[in-house]
């Protein structure tokens, strides 16, 4: 599949692809670069007909529960294990770097700047206009819309983390570059993404829990590696992670696969009074990357 006016691939540059399907759970056909093997959903006009990330965003969550793919009911209380999540990627972040300032590219509601506030200086960015204000709203400093239009002085930071976002952006490989330039060196990039090597999407293919309308890039760990290598990182850590959840988010989840079967796990920790428990999984369909800033190591300043 190759055109002169094809989007480049955002990794590699190159205009050949291989069309791999099309499913409602996405904003287009996916497809792989043949050159770096990059998964993506192209562009191509953007079909929400909308200028802003922050009116995309909006968008794409309508495109959300109009699939039922999430329930605002069970995502509004599940902010106790959004805490804990954070708390966890926080106290882990702390073994790669104790302090400094922080950047979290796509910060939603805050939970990660709050749990990090006793470690380092932390600024938020969030294009979704509810969740920065609710973000300020707790006294944190977020700063509305997407990360080039912050305009944010040159190595700055210490650290730049994105959990769950790149994987939302219209170009990840200049998101990557933006950070690159706002670490000073021996900074720490922190991303966070689904991974699509993982055995769960040659099982489940179109179904994997992965695929929303607002996820637009998937990647392996062979291209997440090159996307900070090329922006010039060192690649320290690649990991599979999991997360705390409650038994209700669960039963929400099982949902995306099976209504009947979602909906049974539902009433049961319901009739139970287990809905308020806590999972813990990893599904190995997760990665969690820590790269290094080419250059002198940086110990973090306040």
């Amino acid at each position: 599949m190759r055109a002169a006016n094809l989007e480049l691939c955002d990794l590699c540059g190159a205009n050949e692809r291989e069309f791999i399907f099309s499913t409602p759970r996405l904003n287009g056909p996916l497809v792989r670069c043949r050159d770096c093997s990059l998964y993506f959903v192209p562009s191509n006009g953007d079909a929400s007909g909308v200028p802003t990330a922050a009116s995309q965003m909006e968008w794409l969550s309508e495109r959300a529960l109009e699939l039922d793919l999430v329930d605002p009911s069970v995502e509004e209380r599940e902010r106790p294990w959004r805490e804990l999540a954070a708390r966890e990627r926080v106290e882990e972040l702390l073994s790669f770097v104790a302090s400094g300032r922080l950047l979290e590219v796509g910060c939603s509601t805050g939970e990660f700047l709050f749990a990090s506030g006793n470690h380092f200086k932390a600024t938020g960015i969030e294009a979704d206009e509810g969740s920065s204000g609710v973000a300020r709203s707790r006294g944190l400093h977020c700063l509305p819309g997407s990360l080039p239009e912050a305009h944010l002085e040159a190595e700055g930071f210490d650290v730049v983390a994105l959990y769950h976002t790149i994987e939302h952006l219209p170009s990840p490989k200049r998101a990557v570059s933006e950070a690159q330039r706002l670490l000073r060196p021996g900074g720490w990039l922190v991303i966070e993404t689904p991974d699509i090597g993982s055995p769960w999407f040659t099982i489940l293919g179109a179904r994997w829990r992965q695929f929303i309308p607002d996820h637009r890039y998937f990647f392996t760990q062979k291209t997440i590696r090159r996307l900070c290598i090329d922006a010039g990182f060192e690649v320290r850590s690649v990991r599979q992670v999991g997360k705390a959840m409650s038994t209700r988010l669960f039963a929400s989840r099982v949902g995306r696969y099976s209504k009947r079967l979602g909906s049974a796990l539902s009433i049961l920790g319901a009739r139970l009074g287990v809905e308020e428990k806590t999972l813990r999984l990893n599904l190995g369909d997760v990665m969690r990357l820590y790269a290094q800033k080419s250059g002198q190591e940086s110990g973090g300043r306040g």
